[in-house]
């Protein structure tokens, strides 16, 4: 039985739960994987589908009613659609997933079979050559196969995140904000965020909302969504269009006091803040015997646990591990 939604110590509702299931990836994009790679985890030291379901139960219980799955990629995790069936079973309202639609054509239609609402592609940018340099690898060809089976599975509203890097990608915003004119689609233009292997690299090469705004400004009149307090976007759209463009700024335009989410790690760690170090262990008591009780407060921990906020703009180097190790 479902409580209040739980509330941390500022007032923010925590209703919205990011599980990474994975830290594999089929791509290796240069902001997110330093060139070496990174140190993969045992198969044992992840969440079994049983266990995040019992997790996700237990969230419920205290008011989460929107899941997203993250990874590393999760479609490459190779029990997702049960995974996906058995959380929308507990009547989770909105369950959503982030991908790199390498894999999505062939899994949107059984995805949506299972109970999965919404997809967010990840494509930063729409030229062959550039994406396989990007991601050191990727196709750009399955990735557009996927949007266009995501879009005949009704995985709607269809997300495309962009991470605009000045000097590699940023010459392609305005045709990104274009799509929106005939797709109904929500592009969001992701700042980049300081990840360990890019060091300096991340703030010289990060692109503000600001600019970003300039430059679509050139393509029509501009208007932005009236705020309502929920989530990171800062929605816009251009006159006439079908779809809406989205900016999201954790650095330059820190969202952190509306932010209304904890994060599941692939193994099994609560992390109240994807820029803190804090998080709270859930495998090993649930490994051990652990009550639903038991799981209970240890949300209510993570939820306590919150901050009211990041401290990268105070902290030059402040910056996080590998995505793929804490879910994207």
């Amino acid at each position: 039985m479902r409580t209040d939604i739980s509330k941390d110590t500022f007032n923010r509702q925590i209703d919205y739960l990011r599980i990474s299931i994975t830290d594999r990836c089929n791509l290796r994009c240069v902001y997110c994987v330093p060139a070496e790679g990174v140190h993969r985890f045992k198969s044992t030291e992840m969440l079994t589908n049983m266990e995040i379901v019992r997790f996700v139960r237990a969230a419920s219980r205290q008011g989460v009613t929107k899941i997203r799955i993250t990874g590393g990629e999760p479609l490459l995790r190779a029990d997702i659609l049960e995974l996906i069936e058995s959380i929308k079973e507990l009547g989770i309202r909105d369950l959503a997933i982030t991908t790199n639609g390498m894999a999505l054509a062939k899994m949107a239609g059984p995805l949506k079979k299972a109970g999965l609402d919404r997809v967010n592609i990840s494509m930063d940018t729409m030229k062959t050559d550039r994406y396989r340099l990007m991601t050191r690898g990727g196709e750009l060809g399955r990735v557009w196969e996927g949007v266009e089976e995501a879009e005949r599975a009704r995985l709607y509203l269809l997300k495309i995140n962009v991470v605009p890097i000045r000097g590699m990608n940023d010459d392609e915003v305005t045709d990104f904000a274009r799509l929106t004119m005939e797709k109904d689609w929500h592009i969001r233009f992701i700042e980049l965020m300081p990840v360990d292997h890019c060091g300096k690299w991340s703030s010289e090469a990060r692109v503000k909302k600001a600019e970003l705004v300039e430059k679509i400004s050139g393509v029509g009149k501009f208007d932005l969504f009236e705020f309502r307090g929920r989530g990171p976007s800062r929605n816009y759209r251009l006159e006439g269009a079908k779809g809406v463009i989205g900016f999201i700024s954790p650095i330059s335009e820190c969202f952190c006091q509306w932010c209304n989410r904890l994060r599941l790690t692939a193994q099994g760690r609560i992390r109240p803040c994807l820029f803190s170090d804090n998080e709270i262990d859930i495998r090993t008591p649930m490994r051990s015997g652990a009550s639903d009780e038991k799981l209970d407060q240890l949300f209510r921990q993570a939820v306590r646990l919150k901050p009211d906020g990041h401290r990268l703009r105070e902290n030059d180097s402040a910056c996080l591990p590998a995505m793929s190790a804490i879910g994207g």
